[in-house]
């Protein structure tokens, strides 16, 4: 048993919703997917999974969104949003809780994303507790992924809007799993519109 087994593994989920949405020209996060705003979406499977406690961070129209979750919601709003993802990222990592061992980053707009997605990469965590695992679509590494504590401090000095894109390419320390589902995010109204077709479509 490595050290790391032998500490009760505790895994905190990041909902990233801060974004502005430029390129959606509203708040995307407000958006309605089958009656339902893509924020909530998201939470709702993010609140099913096998994940041991909860943030969901916010950044534009913070309290415009916040007023629609459950007041239970465990909210943080990223004060320097603005500069991008990962700054989100850095601010969910300063706000984890102590006994946080692996923390797993999810983003809003991954509509495809479900409980059982999220609990296919916590299932690969618990084997492989030493190790990054990532989704992997359109030939690359990506969201949503876990990380064990050992990352922490890198993702905290995140500043670009690129996430954790580039800690997660650049790692040699990866457990990939094919998760196609992750490449279809919405960030503009033509793609929602798109996405809603093919819902539509599908229960023909």
């Amino acid at each position: 048993m490595s050290p790391s087994d032998s500490v009760p593994y505790h895994i905190h989920a990041l909902l990233l919703a801060a974004g502005e949405s430029k390129r959606f020209g509203s708040a995307k996060q407000l958006a309605q997917i089958q009656e339902q705003t893509i924020i909530l979406r998201a939470l709702s499977h993010f609140s099913s999974a096998k994940f041991n406690t909860l943030t969901v961070v916010l950044g534009a129209r913070a309290e415009q969104i916040k007023e629609l979750l459950p007041p239970d919601t465990n909210v943080l709003i990223a004060q320097h949003w603005q500069q991008g993802m990962g700054k989100s990222i850095a601010a969910g990592v300063e706000n984890l809780p102590d006994k946080t061992t692996h923390l797993f980053i999810g983003l809003a707009d991954q509509v495809e994303i479900y409980t059982k997605h999220c609990n296919l990469l916590v299932e690969e965590s618990r084997k492989q507790r030493t190790r990054i695992v990532a989704s992997r679509y359109n030939g690359r590494r990506g969201a949503p992924a876990i990380f064990p504590r050992t990352f922490f401090s890198q993702l905290i000095e995140l500043d670009t809007d690129r996430g954790a894109r580039d800690l997660l390419q650049n790692s040699d320390d990866v457990i990939e799993i094919d998760l196609p589902e992750a490449a279809i995010d919405i960030d503009t109204e033509i793609e929602l519109n798109a996405y809603l077709a093919t819902l539509a479509s599908s229960y023909k």
